[in-house]
């Protein structure tokens, strides 16, 4: 029996959904309607649930827990690589304490689990009159093992636990309330280099058309990729993907 969210005992600023297009969509629907900050959206499936570069994000009903967070934003300087780092260390965290499995954390923007990526994050900006005022940060985790497209198999894994996921989700979205002012300050840095997964890796790193390759150094104080390339030349990637990782 598939356990699946649904709103019973769940805070006022959390909506669940059984089905929707995207929690990031739905969660730009509720900013613009006036939904007082933060609140969440969480559902059962997404049928066209998205990540980096608008890849589509696998999505099925049950066998993960998709979320959207919306915080709104200090005025002033606002640093995208320490969010998204801290949003990953604090959600490796709340798996850890849940279930007792410690993830990797793979730069920049996904949680691994035995090789296999098992979730995704993607922060996006909410401008208004010119200035950063929100920020929303989607979540797709994938909890129990289900059958995936051939082209996916050997990316997608799941933590393969069964857990509560009303409580689970709570969990999660209290955690990010509490760390979220001091992601600024890196407070969640040492952490993410701790259960980094590409420190030490031969990678191959794509920023725009430049592919680089080299050894990752680990994780520097904005949340930027340290990466020593093949010359030996230091590289401090702010952006980027690592396609590839040479095992």
């Amino acid at each position: 029996m598939v356990q699946l969210l649904t709103q019973n005992n769940m805070p006022d600023n959390m909506t669940v959904f059984d089905v929707v297009d995207s929690t990031m969509i739905k969660g730009r629907e509720m900013l613009h309607a006036g939904m007082a900050r933060p609140f969440a959206v969480v559902a059962n499936q997404q049928t066209a649930g998205y990540g980096k570069f608008g890849r589509q994000f696998f999505s099925p009903r049950g066998s993960g827990v998709y979320m959207t967070f919306v915080f709104d934003v200090p005025a002033g300087e606002f640093d995208a690589g320490l969010l998204t780092t801290g949003v990953a260390a604090t959600i490796a965290r709340v798996i850890f304490e849940v279930t007792g499995i410690q993830v990797a954390l793979k730069w920049v923007n996904d949680l691994y689990y035995h090789d296999r990526k098992i979730a995704g994050i993607l922060a996006e900006g909410v401008m208004t009159a010119g200035q950063l005022t929100q920020v929303s940060i989607g979540v797709g985790l994938n909890i129990l093992a289900t059958v995936v497209p051939s082209e996916l198999r050997h990316k997608i894994g799941a933590l393969d636990v069964d857990v509560d996921k009303n409580a689970f989700v709570r969990q999660i979205f209290t955690a990010l309330q509490a760390d979220f002012a001091g992601y600024q300050q890196g407070a969640h840095l040492d952490y993410f280099q701790a259960h980094a997964y590409l420190t030490d890796r031969h990678v191959s790193a794509h920023v725009g058309k430049t592919v680089i390759q080299g050894k990752v150094a680990g994780v520097g104080s904005h949340g930027e990729l340290l990466l020593v390339d093949d010359a030996g030349v230091s590289h401090a990637l702010f952006s980027g993907e690592v396609a590839k990782i040479n095992l």
